[in-house]
């Protein structure tokens, strides 16, 4: 059963609330679309001051579906990987204020989905990262780009080439989050937060974020087109195929040798490919 996106409109504020039955929640190509619909509500409500990505459940969004992962070639993974960060950038481009309301483990997709939101509180037992070298792959939707230019080249290192996943703590202190609250006090302090920021003035908010946006992400057209191509190269040296099958059956990865393809030999073709579903 695939994540569904049920959108809750109370005034200026929008939640929009990743539902699963199991409680495991997946951004596959479904629940993409999906999000990309109700994103598209936001934009025609002239209302909307604050939208809230929230879920309920075992994970706030456990990231990308595995089996679309093994399914993508060097070929095709570029556009899978620039779809994903058109949605992602769609996110940073919502003028209503966006608050990550991380509840729970929030890993790969769903990381990046955070740092493309202004706010980005956690509950205390919540886990945050970008897990994908794990799996023979770098963060594609916008991840590896997001993190090194807001929170700095060094935690970037630390947060990507290590895949860990931090508890809230920790990830507060590397900036992968903003605040952190009890477990059992969360929900009332993102309301908390929420009725703090309707106090602002909303047209002043508004400029500030734009203002904050243009000079936090200068030159990322660029670098997304890199981060996609980078994305699709990991193909080429089988690590996907052996990363995903080994997390699959929960055993330690037996890399293919040689599993390095040489920088060098990475070409950037600055022509963007657009995954339209």
């Amino acid at each position: 059963m695939p994540t569904r996106i049920q959108v809750i409109v109370d005034g200026a504020v929008t939640r929009l609330r990743f539902e699963t039955e199991n409680g495991i929640h997946i951004l596959s190509g479904q629940t993409r679309r999906e999000l990309a619909r109700a994103i598209q509500v936001v934009n025609r409500d002239a209302n909307c001051r604050v939208v809230v990505f929230e879920a309920q459940g075992r994970t706030f969004l456990a990231g990308a579906e595995l089996t679309e992962l093994q399914a993508l070639t060097e070929q095709t993974a570029e556009v899978y990987a620039l779809g994903g960060q058109e949605l992602m950038n769609s996110i940073a481009k919502l003028k209503p204020l966006t608050i990550c309301a991380i509840h729970a483990a929030c890993a790969g997709g769903g990381c990046e989905l955070a740092l493309a939101c202004d706010m980005r509180p956690a509950a205390a037992g919540a886990k945050v990262g970008l897990p994908e070298v794990g799996l023979g792959l770098i963060p594609g939707w916008g991840g590896t780009v997001r993190a090194t230019k807001l929170l700095g080249a060094a935690t970037a290192r630390r947060i990507i080439l290590t895949g860990t996943l931090f508890p809230a703590a920790e990830a507060l202190q590397l900036g992968l989050v903003d605040s952190v609250f009890p477990n059992e006090s969360f929900s009332s302090a993102v309301d908390a937060l929420i009725t703090h920021l309707l106090t602002r003035g909303p047209a002043a908010v508004q400029r500030a974020k734009k203002m904050i946006n243009q000079l936090s992400t200068r030159d990322f057209k660029k670098a997304f087109r890199r981060e996609a191509k980078q994305f699709a190269a990991c193909y080429a040296t089988g690590e996907p195929v052996e990363g995903i099958r080994a997390f699959l059956e929960k055993r330690t990865p037996v890399w293919p040798a040689p599993a390095i393809k040489a920088i060098s030999d990475i070409t950037i073709d600055e022509t963007p490919k657009v995954e339209h579903e």
